[in-house]
């Protein structure tokens, strides 16, 4: 009797291992069903006008004696600011900086016989301003200003800068919304083109990453690309 019990104990055991290991295959089948994921990136492109101008000029006047110095960057600057105002210019969108004037007889490693002037003064002039057409119009005729003798310079000619004017767009908070809601459905377009050519399907989103927008040059100096891209991961079944 003692030997049928234990027989039927050894069955029962032998069963409950093999239901034990039917579940725990169907487990481990489900979970690595659930991690078979798919990345994907959304792009969306934008181009929109700019709506913030900061312009530099500088520009240099020698001289051997320093009054004449001063008096010629007095008329330099009336001169620019005439300009900017008849380009459509406010007063208070001009800024003007303290000319950097160097006397160059008492440069320490300075020669008389390489001085061509005494003093050499740069000035920088900055437009800032939201009329980013006057702006550009002003930027784009500043051959008048060489006409009326004033040497304009570059700004990487002695300050080693390339960025002398800026154009930019400031209202990106408001493009954002659209633009991230575009870039989540171009991925999820691409999800979908990518599991019906693996005959799966798409499921849930395990992990998303929405990349930095970026604010791009183009061709035209009045117009930016703005970019954004976002990489989703979907679970697939």
């Amino acid at each position: 009797m003692k030997e049928v019990n234990l027989n039927i104990s050894f069955a029962s055991l032998a069963i409950a291992i093999i239901i034990l290991g039917i579940f725990i295959c169907k487990g481990l089948r489900s979970f690595a069903d659930k991690e078979r994921v798919v990345t994907v990136k959304g792009l969306s492109e934008k181009i929109v006008d700019v709506d913030y101008a900061n312009l530099t000029i500088r520009y240099a006047v020698g001289g051997n004696e320093m009054g004449e110095v001063l008096s010629v960057i007095e008329r330099n600057n009336k001169k620019i600011r005439d300009f900017a105002i008849s380009k459509g210019l406010s007063e208070d969108e001009i800024s003007v900086n303290v000319p950097n004037i160097k006397d160059k007889k008492n440069q320490e490693y300075g020669s008389e016989m390489n001085i061509t002037y005494r003093y050499y003064a740069t000035v920088k002039i900055t437009l800032i301003s939201n009329k980013v057409k006057n702006v550009r119009q002003f930027e784009m005729d500043q051959f008048e200003l060489f006409k009326e003798g004033i040497n304009l310079i570059k700004q990487d000619d002695y300050y080693g800068e390339e960025n002398n004017k800026t154009y930019t767009f400031t209202k990106l908070n408001d493009i954002k919304p659209e633009m991230i809601k575009e870039s989540i459905a171009n991925a999820k377009k691409a999800a979908d083109e990518f599991a019906q050519s693996s005959n799966a399907k798409i499921k849930d989103i395990k992990s998303a990453h929405q990349g930095q927008f970026e604010i791009i040059p183009t061709d035209d100096a009045l117009k930016v690309k703005l970019r954004v891209v976002s990489t989703i991961e979907y679970f697939i079944k």
